[in-house]
């Protein structure tokens, strides 16, 4: 073992070592070990540990036990650019850091002038900055309304205000400054058509903002349009056109033969009180992606009191994770025209008599079998309704043929039922291998708790006298409960953690390998059981007005 210059550092270099020998030798029960994850997540560090501890293989064995002696709580690492206190290049490495150190450094009295030099020169430029911010925010808003073309920057300097439809137009390129607050007017929406692009990079600590300009306080559902993103991904309708634009402007087109179109980056955002209704049956939603490819990145995207859907997925293969839409008035997750995108963390939250499916998922309505068909493969999700039974609610509704893969699953708190497959053409995906399910979890649904799917007899029978309730039982753990911590979610405060005891880390279907993946996510649901803070942390928001 290399010399080590504290306790964390001899944490870390055991932590890899302990990786290592996994990856050499392998062990019963642990396919892979994700180091980065085992540094910054204690649960699966403290999980791992104690599987290792108990190892029929004597060299993890070992190693595990000296971990169960000097493991601690809390994340090992503090930030993208704190390094840890290691003097291994191998782990340096391979936790994003470069590293020539070959010896432990000397302590000294230079060491020690030198850090208070290094203290007192970013304390004056901590302040330097401050004081530039404090400047900045002070310079006003910016009106934006148009075309815009070009290389664009919106900066966090000012609050950007969208007076109408804003159109990025092909070849354009709108970079937006993380810590950026857009707003958006009535009748406003941002546009990103076929052959632009947008970088929205925001960060945990400075997200990305899209709301709307009426006063906190004032602010509804529906009081602009939301956010749109259009690319040359394929999708299984001609001329395929955005909802929510005059069918007659060709810049509300879409898709394409080139399934890698990079449609840009929306990355640590919100974007709230967005979807207003441009006429009867034609909205705009939170966020609508309409044929983006899988160069998109969308990841780490709250949608809030959207007035229609909170996200819907017009065709292309444009993935998603950690993603969390709460309050839609209509559907959280909508998708159809042959998405095949891949999911990886999604929440989702129902208010109270708001709102009608978690997911409502369509192939494409009046041509079911059209290609390419309607597939996303989805992990570690959970569907949650705070039960009101003002208003039928449903988890899923899958329907006009969809396809679909959903894995790890958790359901709870539907007043209506939790899943409902609809058509011939829809039931046949699962003959053809295109629509499954797996380690679901299913929980307090209907008016008594226990309803998990409907009934449907005579000319209720919407899908040729499938049974769902047989099926899917199959697959899922009914009426288990999921150990919220909070038994009844707040829409002000919710926390959708579930206790370290939840039987969501059991059963779970193995996350496929590869590079979008995280394959330790072994649980069913969006949070890792037991987890002391989750990935919504920090960036997210949840204004009533």
């Amino acid at each position: 073992m290399s010399d080590v210059t504290s306790p964390r550092a001899k944490l870390v270099e055991m932590l890899w070592q302990l990786k290592k020998t996994y990856d050499k030798q392998g062990d019963k029960g642990v396919r892979y070990v994700h180091f980065n994850t085992l540094l910054n997540d204690p649960a699966y560090r403290k999980e791992l540990i104690e599987q290792a501890a108990v190892s029929t293989n004597p060299d993890i064995r070992q190693l595990g036990i000296g971990l169960l002696g000097i493991n601690t709580g809390g994340a090992l690492t503090h930030g993208r650019h704190d390094r840890p206190a290691v003097i291994n290049p191998d782990i340096a490495e391979t936790v994003g850091y470069k590293s020539n150190a070959e010896k432990p450094p000397q302590r000294s009295m230079r060491n020690v002038v030198l850090a208070i030099a290094v203290l007192i020169l970013l304390g004056a430029i901590g302040a330097a900055i401050f004081s530039k911010d404090i400047g900045r925010a002070m310079s006003g808003t910016q009106l934006v309304s148009g075309s815009l073309r070009g290389e664009q920057l919106w900066t966090n300097d000012k609050v950007w205000v969208l007076d109408g439809i804003v159109y990025v137009e092909a070849g354009a390129r709108l970079v937006i400054e993380a810590g950026t607050t857009v707003q958006g007017r009535s009748g406003s929406a941002l546009l990103v058509t076929r052959d632009a692009s947008v970088m929205a990079r925001g960060t945990a600590q400075a997200p990305i903002v899209f709301t709307s300009s009426v006063p906190a306080g004032k602010r509804q559902a529906g009081d602009w349009g939301g956010v749109v993103l259009l690319g040359n991904a394929p999708v299984n309708t001609a001329d395929a056109q955005i909802e929510g634009l005059d069918a007659g402007d060709t810049r509300g087109m879409f898709g394409g033969a080139d399934p890698r179109d990079n449609c840009g980056v929306l990355e640590y955002v919100r974007i709230e009180f967005a979807g207003f209704e441009v006429y009867a049956n034609n909205e705009l939603n939170g966020l609508t992606l309409g044929g983006c490819g899988s160069k998109t990145i969308v990841r780490n995207v709250q949608v809030h009191r959207a007035l229609d859907d909170g996200i819907e997925i017009f065709g292309g293969n444009v993935d998603l994770r950690h993603i969390l839409i709460t309050g839609a008035a209509d559907d959280s997750l909508d998708w159809d025209m042959g998405w095949t995108g891949r999911v990886q963390f999604l929440q989702i939250q129902q208010y109270a008599g708001i709102g009608d499916n978690a997911f409502e998922a369509d192939n494409r309505e009046g041509a079911y079998q059209v290609e390419p068909v309607s597939e996303p493969t989805l992990y570690n999700v959970t569907l949650l309704s705070m039960n009101s039974l003002e208003k039928y609610q449903r988890a899923m509704t899958l329907r006009r043929g969809t396809g679909g893969h959903f894995n790890n699953v958790v359901i709870a708190g539907f007043s209506g039922e939790s899943i409902d497959i609809k058509d011939r053409e829809t039931v046949a995906r699962i003959d053809e291998g295109k629509l499954s399910f797996g380690g679901l979890m299913i929980a307090n649904i209907g008016a008594d708790g226990n309803s998990f799917f409907a009934s449907e007899l005579a000319d209720q029978d919407d899908d040729g006298g499938f049974d769902e309730a047989s099926y899917i039982s199959r697959f899922a753990s009914l009426g288990v409960n999921p150990q919220f911590l909070k038994v009844t979610q707040s829409e002000s405060q919710p926390d959708f953690r579930v206790a370290a005891s939840s039987p969501a880390k059991d059963n779970a279907v193995a996350v496929p390998q590869g590079e979008f993946w995280d394959e330790a996510a072994n649980y069913r649901g969006a949070m890792r059981p037991g987890v002391s803070a989750s990935w919504t942390d920090g960036w997210t928001d949840f204004p009533v007005k």
